[in-house]
C-alpha cells in the first residue's frame, strides 16, 4: 500500500472518502464499510480507507480482523502513530494488555505529543493494574488536550488510592460534557460509596434521563448506603427496595448481559441485623427476569454423575489473595484428602499475585483463571465437570454474583465468606456450624441449610505468628493515656446499637478511650463520628479516637496494645476475632440471632472461656469496662485463652467435616 505523490485522482478520492467518512460518523457502518472498501477496489493503495475499514471492525467487536487489518496497516505504513495506538486497543480489548502497551509506546515514540495514544497506554497500564503509570499517562494527555474522556479516565486511575481525588476528576469530566454517561455513572457510584446517597441518585437520574440504561436505573432504586444513618434509616432503606423491585419488574426490562450494566451488589444489607431472605430473593427474581441469560446450565449438569472417580470441588472467588477470603480458603484447598478429592482453585478476574494467591495455585490439583466475560468463564466452568461448586462468597462483588445464577456443577454452595444469604435459585446449600446457629436458622436461608458439627471456626485457620517485635502501645497511633477500648472492626459494621454500647462505656469509665479503624472513604469516619455525637454528646467526642489501619505485624501489635477488643454486634469479627485471640487479647461479644452476628461467641464456646459472652447490651458494657479496668482478671482470662486458642488453628477437622458436606451432596444426587 503506497501512493503515488503525483496523483491525479487526488479530487475524486477526496470526495469519495468524505462521502463515506460522513457515513462512518453517522453511524452507518455496513454503508460505510462498503464505501471505503469500494475507495480500495478503485484505488487499493488508499490508506485512510483501509485504516478506516479496520477501525470499522474494532467498533464492531470483530476484533481479530481489526487486528489483522492493523498490522497490515502498520507493516506498510510504520510511521503511522494513529495505526500503531489502534492496534494497541484491539491488543487490549483482546485481554492482551503486554502487547498494548508495548503497541502505544511505540505510537508515543513516533509522536511523543499524541495524546490519543497517551490515555490509551493508561488505559492498558490500567488493566495491568498499575494505576500510579496509568495516572501519570493520563495527566500528560490531559495536558495536552483537556477532555472529559481524559478525566474520567483519570479517576478511573485514582479510584483505587484516593476516592475524593476521584471524585473530583469526574466532577471535571461532567462539568466539561454534562452527557458524559460513563462519568456521570461512575461518579454516582463513587458518590454512593463514600455514603453519599443523596447525591449520587442526582447523578444517577442525569444519567437515566439522557439514556434510560437498565443498569443506571437498578443502581439508582437498589443502592444501599453504607453508612447506617439511623435505626429509622434501615427501615426507609428497606422499604424502598421493596418498593423499586415491584416497580421495575412491572416494567419488564429486558437485558442479554446484566453483569456488564450492574456494578455493585446489595452487600451492605447484610449489616442491617435484619433477615435477608425474602428482600435477596426478591432481587434474584428480578435479575433472573431481566436476563434469563444468567440462568445458564451446564451439558454435564443434565445427565447422570460419571461412574467412580474423586469427588471435584471447585473453590471460586475473586479474592483469593492476601484477604480475609484467601486466609479461610487456602487451608480447606491444602488439606483436602487428595484420595478421594480432586481440588480446583478458580480465580475469578482480576488476578493478583501474592504469596497467598500463589499458595492457592500450588496447593490445588487444578487451577483455573477465568476471563472478564461471563459467557466464556460458565464455558470454562462448565469444562471441568465439576461435582460441587463451592463459591466461597456471594454478594461482594457483581462478577461471582451474577455467575452464581448459572447452573455450573450438580452441587452449588456457599458459606460464610459473605455470612448472608444469596436468594438465588441455583445456589444449593448454605454451610454453617452448629455452634453458630440459632434452632430456628433455616428460615434465615433461601438455600437449605447444611450444619458442620462443633467447630470453632469454618477456616482452616493458619495461626498468626506472634510480631517480633511487638510494638509497645507508645509505638502505635493509638491513644497513651487512660484505658484503650478497640473496635478493630470495618466502620460499615458499626450499627447504630454499638452506639449505645460505646455511649455506655464513656458513662461507666471516665478513663475510656474507644478508637476505631479508618477504612474505606474519610466520609465514612464523618458519618460514624456525626452519628455518634448525636448519642454521645460533643464532649465525649475527644474520647473517640480513629486510628490509620495497621498491616499485618503491625495490625497484631495493634490487638495487644488494647485493654480490652469490643466486637460489633449484628456482624461480628472472623478474621479479625481469631487474630486478636491469637494474640491473647480479649474480646467482648454479644451474640446476636443471625450466624453474622454469632462467629465470636462459637469461638469461645469452643474454647471452653465464655466470661466475655454478654446477655444483653447492658451485660456487654458491664464486661467490657470490667476487662478495662480489672487488670488481675484481664491477665486471668489473657492466660486462658492463650492456654485453650489452639482449637481455632489449624484444626484438621473443619477440614473433614467439609468433606462430609461433599461427599454427602454429592451422594444425594438423583441416580441415572
Amino acid at each position: 500500500m503506497s501512493e503515488n505523490p503525483v496523483d491525479p485522482d487526488l479530487q475524486a478520492k477526496s470526495a469519495a472518502f468524505m462521502a463515506a467518512l460522513g457515513l462512518h460518523q453517522a453511524g452507518k457502518l455496513a454503508e460505510a464499510e462498503a464505501a471505503y472498501r469500494d475507495i480500495l477496489q478503485r484505488w487499493p493503495g488508499h490508506i485512510e480507507s483501509f485504516h478506516h475499514v479496520a477501525i470499522i471492525a474494532l467498533q464492531r467487536g470483530d476484533l481479530a480482523q481489526a487486528e489483522q487489518l492493523l498490522r497490515r496497516l502498520t507493516q506498510a505504513v510504520p510511521q503511522m502513530a494513529v495505526g500503531w495506538s489502534n492496534l494497541g486497543v484491539a491488543l487490549l480489548r483482546q485481554g492482551r494488555a503486554q502487547e498494548a502497551v508495548a503497541a502505544q509506546r511505540k505510537a508515543l515514540e513516533i509522536d511523543p505529543n499524541f495524546a490519543g495514544a497517551m490515555k490509551n497506554l493508561g488505559n492498558a497500564l490500567r488493566e495491568l493494574g498499575d494505576n500510579a503509570a496509568a495516572e501519570a499517562e493520563f495527566r500528560r494527555a490531559i495536558a495536552i488536550a483537556p477532555d472529559a474522556d481524559g478525566y474520567n479516565n483519570l479517576a478511573l486511575a485514582l479510584q483505587p488510592r484516593d476516592s475524593d481525588a476521584a471524585i473530583a476528576a469526574f466532577r471535571q469530566a461532567v462539568e466539561i460534557d454534562p452527557r458524559h454517561m460513563k462519568a456521570l455513572a461512575s461518579l454516582a457510584n463513587m458518590l454512593r460509596l463514600q455514603g453519599r446517597i443523596d447525591e449520587a441518585r442526582e447523578y444517577w437520574e442525569r444519567a437515566i434521563a439522557i439514556r434510560p440504561d437498565i443498569g443506571l436505573q437498578l443502581m439508582n432504586g437498589l443502592t444501599v448506603n453504607p453508612i447506617i444513618r439511623s435505626r429509622e434509616s434501615i427501615e426507609a432503606s428497606r422499604q424502598r427496595i421493596t418498593q423499586q423491585v415491584a416497580a421495575l419488574r412491572e416494567k419488564k426490562l429486558r437485558h442479554p448481559a446484566l453483569e456488564e450494566e450492574v456494578f455493585s451488589t446489595n452487600f451492605f444489607l447484610a449489616y442491617h441485623g435484619r433477615n435477608n431472605r425474602d428482600i435477596h430473593s426478591d432481587i434474584a427474581k428480578l435479575y433472573g427476569e431481566i436476563c434469563p441469560e444468567l440462568n445458564w446450565v451446564a451439558p454435564h449438569c443434565k445427565k447422570p454423575r460419571r461412574a467412580g472417580g474423586r469427588i471435584r470441588v471447585g473453590f471460586l472467588s475473586q479474592f483469593l489473595r492476601r484477604h480475609s477470603i484467601g486466609r479461610t480458603t487456602r487451608g480447606l484447598i491444602a488439606e483436602l484428602d487428595p484420595l478421594r478429592f480432586e481440588s480446583y482453585a478458580i480465580f475469578a478476574p482480576p488476578l493478583v499475585d501474592d504469596e497467598i494467591s500463589r499458595f492457592i495455585r500450588e496447593a490445588a490439583d487444578h487451577t483455573l483463571i477465568l476471563p472478564k466475560k461471563l459467557a466464556q468463564a460458565r464455558e470454562q466452568i462448565a469444562a471441568l465437570e465439576l461435582d460441587v461448586l463451592f463459591f466461597q462468597d456471594i454478594g461482594m462483588e457483581p462478577y461471582t454474583y451474577f455467575l452464581a445464577f448459572s447452573r455450573l456443577a450438580p452441587v452449588q454452595c456457599v458459606s460464610f465468606g459473605h455470612p448472608d444469604t444469596t436468594g438465588i435459585p441455583t445456589m444449593d446449600y448454605f454451610i454453617s456450624n452448629d455452634l453458630f446457629e440459632v434452632p430456628e436458622a433455616a428460615a434465615h436461608y433461601s438455600e437449605k441449610l447444611f450444619l458442620l458439627h462443633d467447630l470453632g471456626t469454618l477456616a482452616y485457620y493458619y495461626k498468626p505468628e506472634m510480631p517480633d517485635p511487638v510494638k509497645p502501645r507508645s509505638a502505635l497511633p493509638v491513644p497513651q493515656e487512660g484505658r484503650f477500648y478497640l473496635c478493630p472492626q470495618h466502620l460499615f459494621k458499626v450499627h447504630p446499637d454499638f452506639d449505645d454500647m460505646v455511649a455506655g462505656i464513656l458513662e461507666k469509665d471516665k478513663q475510656a478511650r474507644i478508637g476505631f479503624i479508618t477504612q474505606g472513604s474519610s466520609h465514612w469516619s464523618e458519618l460514624i463520628l456525626e452519628r455518634m455525637r448525636q448519642r454521645i454528646g460533643h464532649k465525649n467526642m475527644r474520647r473517640l479516637h480513629l486510628i490509620p489501619p495497621q498491616e499485618g505485624p503491625d495490625f497484631l501489635s495493634l490487638l495487644r496494645s488494647a485493654d480490652v477488643v469490643l466486637d460489633t454486634v449484628h456482624f461480628n469479627g472472623m478474621n479479625t476475632s481469631l487474630e486478636a485471640l491469637s494474640q491473647n487479647a480479649v474480646v467482648v461479644t454479644l451474640p446476636s440471632d443471625q450466624q453474622r452476628g454469632r462467629h465470636t461467641q462459637a469461638m469461645y464456646r469452643k474454647m471452653g472461656v465464655t466470661d466475655t459472652i454478654a446477655r444483653d447490651a447492658e451485660d456487654y458494657i458491664n464486661i467490657a469496662v470490667r476487662v478495662a479496668n480489672d487488670a488481675a482478671w484481664r491477665a486471668d482470662l489473657q492466660q486462658r485463652i492463650a492456654a485453650s486458642n489452639h482449637v481455632l488453628f489449624e484444626d484438621e477437622r473443619v477440614v473433614r467435616e467439609f468433606e462430609r458436606f461433599y461427599s454427602t451432596a454429592v451422594a444425594a444426587l438423583p441416580k441415572g
